[in-house]
Protein backbone atom coordinates (compact mmCIF):
# COMPACT_ATOMS: atom_id res chain seq x y z
CA UNK A 1 0.00 0.00 0.00
CA UNK A 2 1.29 3.47 -0.90
CA UNK A 3 2.18 5.97 1.81
CA UNK A 4 0.89 8.88 -0.31
CA UNK A 5 -1.63 11.11 1.41
CA UNK A 6 -4.72 11.70 -0.68
CA UNK A 7 -6.99 14.68 -0.08
CA UNK A 8 -10.65 13.78 0.49
CA UNK A 9 -12.57 13.90 -2.76
CA UNK A 10 -9.57 13.00 -4.87
CA UNK A 11 -9.09 9.59 -6.41
CA UNK A 12 -5.73 8.04 -5.61
CA UNK A 13 -4.52 8.51 -9.19
CA UNK A 14 -5.39 12.25 -9.27
CA UNK A 15 -2.81 14.86 -8.43
CA UNK A 16 -3.86 17.58 -5.97
CA UNK A 17 -4.58 20.84 -7.75
CA UNK A 18 -2.15 23.67 -7.38
CA UNK A 19 -3.41 26.76 -5.64
CA UNK A 20 -6.14 28.32 -7.76
CA UNK A 21 -6.37 32.00 -8.64
CA UNK A 22 -9.71 33.14 -7.23
CA UNK A 23 -9.18 36.91 -7.35
CA UNK A 24 -11.90 37.44 -9.96
CA UNK A 25 -14.45 35.42 -7.98
CA UNK A 26 -13.56 37.21 -4.73
CA UNK A 27 -14.50 40.48 -6.47
CA UNK A 28 -17.87 39.06 -7.58
CA UNK A 29 -20.57 39.98 -5.04
CA UNK A 30 -23.05 37.37 -6.27
CA UNK A 31 -20.52 34.57 -5.95
CA UNK A 32 -19.40 35.67 -2.48
CA UNK A 33 -23.02 36.08 -1.31
CA UNK A 34 -23.78 32.58 -2.56
CA UNK A 35 -20.83 31.14 -0.63
CA UNK A 36 -21.95 33.05 2.47
CA UNK A 37 -25.47 31.63 2.04
CA UNK A 38 -24.08 28.10 1.80
CA UNK A 39 -21.94 28.63 4.91
CA UNK A 40 -24.90 30.00 6.87
CA UNK A 41 -27.22 27.22 5.72
CA UNK A 42 -24.69 24.53 6.69
CA UNK A 43 -24.36 26.13 10.12
CA UNK A 44 -28.13 26.48 10.42
CA UNK A 45 -28.72 22.80 9.72
CA UNK A 46 -26.18 21.89 12.41
CA UNK A 47 -27.54 24.26 15.07
CA UNK A 48 -31.27 23.83 14.43
CA UNK A 49 -31.35 20.13 13.46
CA UNK A 50 -32.63 19.01 16.86
CA UNK A 51 -35.70 21.23 16.40
CA UNK A 52 -36.34 19.96 12.87
CA UNK A 53 -36.25 23.50 11.48
CA UNK A 54 -34.85 24.36 8.07
CA UNK A 55 -34.00 27.88 6.95
CA UNK A 56 -37.29 27.95 5.00
CA UNK A 57 -39.49 26.67 7.83
CA UNK A 58 -37.79 28.99 10.32
CA UNK A 59 -38.57 31.96 8.05
CA UNK A 60 -42.16 30.79 7.57
CA UNK A 61 -42.69 30.44 11.33
CA UNK A 62 -41.08 33.83 12.03
CA UNK A 63 -43.21 35.66 9.46
CA UNK A 64 -46.44 34.03 10.66
CA UNK A 65 -45.50 34.73 14.32
CA UNK A 66 -44.82 38.40 13.58
CA UNK A 67 -47.75 38.79 11.14
CA UNK A 68 -50.65 36.62 12.33
CA UNK A 69 -53.16 36.16 9.54
CA UNK A 70 -50.65 36.65 6.72
CA UNK A 71 -52.01 35.20 3.47
CA UNK A 72 -49.99 32.43 1.78
CA UNK A 73 -49.52 34.54 -1.36
CA UNK A 74 -47.87 37.35 0.64
CA UNK A 75 -45.67 34.85 2.44
CA UNK A 76 -44.58 33.24 -0.84
CA UNK A 77 -43.77 36.62 -2.37
CA UNK A 78 -41.77 37.77 0.65
CA UNK A 79 -39.75 34.55 0.90
CA UNK A 80 -39.27 34.30 -2.89
CA UNK A 81 -40.96 30.88 -2.97
CA UNK A 82 -43.23 29.62 -5.70
CA UNK A 83 -46.74 29.41 -4.25
CA UNK A 84 -47.18 25.67 -5.05
CA UNK A 85 -43.91 24.92 -3.23
CA UNK A 86 -45.00 26.98 -0.23
CA UNK A 87 -48.41 25.28 -0.17
CA UNK A 88 -46.67 21.90 0.03
CA UNK A 89 -44.65 23.08 3.05
CA UNK A 90 -47.74 24.63 4.65
CA UNK A 91 -49.64 21.34 4.20
CA UNK A 92 -46.87 19.52 6.10
CA UNK A 93 -46.79 22.14 8.85
CA UNK A 94 -50.56 22.05 9.20
CA UNK A 95 -50.75 18.25 9.30
CA UNK A 96 -48.01 18.29 11.98
CA UNK A 97 -50.08 20.71 14.05
CA UNK A 98 -47.74 23.74 13.81
CA UNK A 99 -49.98 26.10 11.83
CA UNK A 100 -53.64 26.48 11.01
CA UNK A 101 -55.39 28.09 8.09
CA UNK A 102 -58.42 30.24 8.73
CA UNK A 103 -60.84 31.82 6.31
CA UNK A 104 -60.62 35.58 6.40
CA UNK A 105 -63.61 37.26 8.01
CA UNK A 106 -63.21 40.20 5.62
CA UNK A 107 -62.98 38.05 2.47
CA UNK A 108 -64.23 34.48 2.80
CA UNK A 109 -62.20 33.50 -0.28
CA UNK A 110 -58.93 34.46 1.39
CA UNK A 111 -56.89 32.23 3.72
CA UNK A 112 -54.99 33.52 6.74
CA UNK A 113 -52.13 31.67 8.41
CA UNK A 114 -51.80 31.38 12.18
CA UNK A 115 -49.42 29.52 14.46
CA UNK A 116 -50.87 26.93 16.79
CA UNK A 117 -49.53 26.80 20.37
CA UNK A 118 -47.26 23.96 19.20
CA UNK A 119 -45.93 26.15 16.35
CA UNK A 120 -45.48 29.14 18.67
CA UNK A 121 -43.47 26.96 21.06
CA UNK A 122 -41.24 25.69 18.25
CA UNK A 123 -40.42 29.14 16.88
CA UNK A 124 -39.75 30.39 20.43
CA UNK A 125 -37.23 27.56 20.87
CA UNK A 126 -35.70 28.41 17.49
CA UNK A 127 -35.55 32.11 18.35
CA UNK A 128 -33.56 31.30 21.49
CA UNK A 129 -30.91 29.64 19.30
CA UNK A 130 -30.78 32.50 16.79
CA UNK A 131 -28.60 35.00 18.64
CA UNK A 132 -25.90 32.50 19.67
CA UNK A 133 -25.97 31.05 16.13
CA UNK A 134 -25.53 34.49 14.55
CA UNK A 135 -22.74 35.34 17.00
CA UNK A 136 -20.94 32.13 16.09
CA UNK A 137 -21.35 32.65 12.35
CA UNK A 138 -20.23 36.29 12.48
CA UNK A 139 -17.47 35.86 15.07
CA UNK A 140 -14.78 37.04 12.65
CA UNK A 141 -16.46 40.47 12.46
CA UNK A 142 -16.54 43.14 15.15
CA UNK A 143 -19.91 44.26 16.48
CA UNK A 144 -19.68 47.40 14.33
CA UNK A 145 -18.84 45.33 11.24
CA UNK A 146 -21.79 43.03 11.96
CA UNK A 147 -24.14 46.04 12.14
CA UNK A 148 -22.66 47.42 8.91
CA UNK A 149 -23.07 44.07 7.17
CA UNK A 150 -26.75 43.93 8.11
CA UNK A 151 -27.29 47.57 7.11
CA UNK A 152 -25.72 46.93 3.70
CA UNK A 153 -27.68 43.71 3.14
CA UNK A 154 -30.92 45.45 4.10
CA UNK A 155 -30.11 48.26 1.67
CA UNK A 156 -29.41 45.77 -1.13
CA UNK A 157 -32.40 43.59 -0.29
CA UNK A 158 -35.23 45.80 0.96
CA UNK A 159 -38.08 43.69 2.31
Amino acid sequence: MSSKTVRPGLKSDQQPEKSLDLRALRRTPGFMLRLAQLKFFEGFYEEFAALGLTPATYAIFAVIRDNPGVPPSSLASLLRLRLPNLIKILNELESSGFIKRNRSKADRRAVELMLTPKGAKLIAEGARLTEPYNEKMLALLSAAEQRTLLELLNRLLPL
